[in-house]
C-alpha cells in the first residue's frame, strides 16, 4: 500500500462537488443529455394496472414496510430480514456504511467513483483507501490489488456495478474473487447496482447472490425518482444495525412512498411496462453510435449497456469548461467526468425523448467543433 492510496482529512465532512455543481449549473428546462436515468414517471396514472392509491399512514414504523420488504426479498431470493428500505440508494449506502463502520475501521472505495456516496462513507470511516479501476484493466477492479490494500481493520469495500461513470459491468468471476478476499478479514463488499438492471433484469444474478451486499433503487432504471425508495440486501444482522443507525436520522421512512412501491411491484402489468420502458431507453444507444460517425473528435468508452456513455474529448480540452459552455451556449446538459475522477471525458445519457436526444446530440457535435 502506498501513501497515495490513503486519503486522510481533518474536516468532519465534505460537501458533494458533483451535486452542488449539478444543482447550480444544470438548470435547463429539460433534462437533455444529463438525465442519467430512464424517463421520469410524472403521474401514477401513467402506470398500467392501477389505480395506485397513496396511503399517508400505515404500519411501517417498526423498521420498514413489511409487504415491500417481502416482495423485494422474493426478487433477490432473500428473506425479509435481509432487506433494508431507505430513501433512495444514496441513503441505503450511507446506512449500510454506518452499520459496517459502527466501531470504526477502514473503508476502501473505488476510483473513479460516484462522489456523493464516497463523501458519506469518508465521514464514517477512520480512514479511506482508494481501489483503482484502471483503463488498462478495462475498468475492472483487480483482486490482487484489493488483496494488497485490505487489512484486518478493513470493514467495508464499496464498488458500483454498472460502474459509475464508465458503465462497465463487473465480471462474475472477479466479483466472486473480491468477496472471498473480503471474507478472509471479515469485511463486507457493498455493490451499488442502481444501473445493473439494465443488463441483468434477474435480481438473483446481482451481488447478493455472490455474497456481497446489493444496493439499488427505483430511480435509474425505473424512472420513479420522486418516490425516493431505495434498498439494500444484506445479512440480517447488518440490516438490523442499519435500521438502528437510521433511528438517529430518518427514524421512520415515509409510508406513502413505500406502500406505493409495494403496490407497483406486485402488479405484473406494471412491472412489464417498466421493463419495456427500460428496454426502449437502452435501445437508444444506437442513436449515439450513429452520431459519433459524424463527430470523429469524440471517442466513446464502450459501455456494457444502459443509457449512459463516457465520451473522450479532444486532447487538452477541459471537460468542466466544455460542459459549462455546452449548457450556456447550446442549452444542452451533460456531466463533466472530472467530477467522477475521470478528467477529459463527459458523460452523456440517451434514454430520454428520442427527438430531443437527436437534436441535442447535434448541438453537442457543434460545440465540440466550436469550443476553444
Amino acid at each position: 500500500m502506498t501513501q497515495s492510496n490513503i486519503e486522510q482529512t481533518s474536516a468532519l465532512w465534505h460537501g458533494s462537488e458533483l451535486q452542488e455543481w449539478a444543482k447550480s449549473v444544470l438548470t435547463l428546462p429539460t433534462p437533455s443529455l444529463s438525465r442519467s436515468a430512464v424517463p421520469l414517471v410524472k403521474s401514477l396514472s401513467e402506470i398500467p394496472g392501477g389505480p395506485y392509491i397513496p396511503k399517508i399512514a400505515g404500519p411501517n414504523a417498526a423498521y420498514g414496510h413489511q409487504g415491500l420488504k417481502a416482495r423485494l426479498a422474493q426478487l433477490y431470493d432473500a428473506s425479509p430480514e435481509e432487506i433494508l428500505v431507505a430513501q433512495g440508494a444514496s441513503q441505503a449506502n450511507y446506512l449500510i456504511a454506518g452499520a459496517l463502520l459502527e466501531n470504526g475501521g477502514t473503508a476502501i472505495v473505488e476510483t473513479p467513483t460516484y462522489e456523493p456516496v464516497m463523501r458519506g462513507i469518508e465521514m464514517l470511516a477512520d480512514r479511506m483507501i482508494r481501489l483503482p479501476r484502471r483503463k488498462e484493466n478495462g475498468y475492472q477492479p483487480d483482486p490482487a490489488e484489493l488483496k494488497s490494500l485490505i487489512t484486518d481493520d478493513t470493514k467495508l469495500i464499496w464498488l458500483t456495478n454498472l460502474q459509475n461513470p464508465t458503465q462497465i459491468e463487473l465480471e462474475n468471476e472477479r466479483l466472486q474473487a473480491l468477496v472471498e478476499i473480503c471474507d478472509r478479514v471479515g469485511a463486507m463488499l457493498v455493490v451499488d447496482e442502481v444501473y445493473l438492471n439494465s443488463t441483468r433484469p434477474d435480481y438473483r444474478s446481482h451481488g447478493f447472490t455472490y455474497g456481497a451486499i446489493s444496493v439499488d433503487s427505483f430511480c435509474k432504471t425505473w424512472g420513479l425518482d420522486q418516490l425516493r425508495v431505495g434498498w439494500a440486501v444484506a445479512p440480517a444482522d447488518v440490516v438490523e444495525r442499519a435500521y438502528k443507525f437510521n433511528n438517529l436520522m430518518g427514524v421512520v421512512q415515509p409510508y406513502v412512498t413505500e406502500d406505493l412501491a409495494d403496490q407497483i411491484l406486485r402488479n405484473e402489468s406494471a412491472v412489464a411496462w417498466f421493463k419495456l420502458r427500460l428496454q426502449t431507453a437502452c435501445g437508444q444507444l444506437s442513436m449515439l453510435t450513429s452520431f459519433l460517425k459524424s463527430v470523429p473528435e469524440l471517442e466513446m468508452l464502450p459501455p456494457s449497456g444502459g443509457i449512459n456513455v463516457c465520451l473522450k474529448l479532444p486532447q487538452g480540452m477541459d471537460d468542466l469548461k466544455f460542459v459549462e459552455a455546452l449548457v450556456s451556449e447550446k442549452k444542452v446538459g451533460a456531466f463533466p467526468c472530472s467530477l467522477f475522477e475521470l478528467p477529459g471525458y463527459i458523460r452523456v445519457s440517451v434514454g430520454g425523448d428520442p427527438v430531443e436526444v437527436r437534436q441535442h446530440l447535434i448541438r453537442l457535435g457543434e460545440m465540440v467543433r466550436e469550443f476553444r
